[in-house]
């Protein structure tokens, strides 16, 4: 099954019927919805569209965004949704292909080892959220001059697309989320059992890259309002590197990213701080309301290590360090409060990259009391 991409492109893309409203009441719980997939797949539970729709309270119409999840999860998108609810912006939460209750034991995932299925899956998905926005818009409660989308590390990816993709969507909203899709899946921390099943297919990396091409958002998007756009990423995030959030920060027109001092996790850490800031976007682009909106360069964030630790008391041991106090912007030099086998220690800590550090120790109600010198391997959470 291969989707074609004129049918990507084609824009509006086919009206779907919205289902009748359930009366949730104006702010209340989500209710779900159901529509189905423009792409029909030998998989029947995965033919059926389930969305929850988050109303804000006060009367509509309502700008609105569909909202795509991470992979193989949605805790952190239907945070979002409550967040995008709060700034007075209705939310569509849509199950992903091959995901959730869309998923059964006999059928593929939405990532996979096999770069045909992978890629219909992926298109599947832009269709499906673009079928959504179809939804959203033939409701009497939102207005469809003001619509969006909003992604969480894969669903981020996704929404580059579905950005680049239906002209309708003008607000992006993404967190954990990057471009050149392909070489992020190819040395991708999580995605490792998938790249053996695809050299074992006989693809390199070049022949990967162009089978995985019509997904790569970059292709797609032109010409877009970088001030309609907001990311959020962390700067020692393995899974999506910052160089692949740069890209796609590019192709929203040089939209600025808002940074956090963590690894591809930690911004869920960091949401109380996130959600004042995606309030304030929103409610500029939306309703055109404050001064003309600025990012933070940086986002207060938790930074957390774990690794293993080489000196310092304990010559050899398992660590986990959080970073209590930085003394630069990014986050390079801090101080640090570590767990390690022997107990608890404060450090003065320098980052020599994204997975090394060195410092000093300084060991708390245990060991001698004098400084350690030690070299921490970690990741960042």
């Amino acid at each position: 099954m291969l989707i074609g991409a004129a049918l990507l492109l084609a824009a509006p893309f086919a009206r779907a019927q919205a289902p009748a409203p359930l009366d949730a009441g104006a702010g209340g719980p989500p209710f779900p919805i159901t529509y189905p997939s423009p792409v029909v797949t030998p998989y029947a539970a995965n033919n059926t569209v389930t969305a929850f729709l988050f109303l804000p309270p006060g009367p509509g119409p309502y700008p609105a965004m569909v909202v795509l999840h991470e992979w193989n999860g949605w805790s952190g998108a239907q945070r979002l949704c409550h967040i995008i609810a709060r700034a007075g912006v209705a939310a569509l939460l849509v199950t992903e292909p091959y995901s959730l209750s869309r998923r059964t034991a006999d059928s593929p995932g939405i990532l996979s080892g096999d770069p045909p299925q992978m890629r219909d899956a992926l298109q599947q998905a832009v269709l499906d959220a673009r079928r959504g926005l179809d939804v959203l818009s033939r409701r009497p409660d939102i207005d469809p001059d003001r619509l969006g989308v909003a992604g969480i590390s894969l669903g981020g990816i996704l929404g580059g697309l579905v950005a680049g993709m239906d002209p309708r969507v003008k607000v992006v909203l993404t967190a954990d989320a990057g471009a050149e899709f392909a070489r992020g899946f190819w040395n991708g921390l999580l995605t490792f059992r998938f790249q053996r099943e695809i050299r074992r297919r006989g693809y390199t990396f070049e022949t990967f890259q162009a089978a995985m091409a019509p997904v790569e958002a970059s292709r797609w998007l032109h010409g877009f309002n970088p001030d309609s756009a907001l990311m959020f990423n962390g700067r020692y995030d393995l899974v999506v590197r910052p160089e692949q959030a740069e890209v796609l920060a590019r192709a929203l027109g040089g939209t600025r990213i808002v940074w956090a001092n963590t690894g591809h996790y930690g911004l869920a850490l960091s949401a109380s701080s996130a959600a004042p800031v995606i309030v304030r976007f929103l409610r500029a682009r939306f309703f055109g309301e404050g001064l003309p909106f600025r990012p933070p360069d940086t986002l207060p964030s938790q930074t957390i290590k774990s690794g293993l630790l080489l000196g310092g008391q304990e010559g050899v041991s398992p660590a986990l360090a959080y970073q209590l106090l930085d003394f630069d912007r990014a986050g390079r030099y801090s101080l640090d409060g570590q767990l390690t086998l022997h107990g608890l220690s404060a450090a003065l800590s320098a980052r020599l990259g994204p997975t090394s550090a060195i410092g000093i120790q300084f060991p708390l109600g245990h060991g001698t009391a004098k400084p350690h010198p030690y070299v921490l391997f970690s990741l960042t959470l």
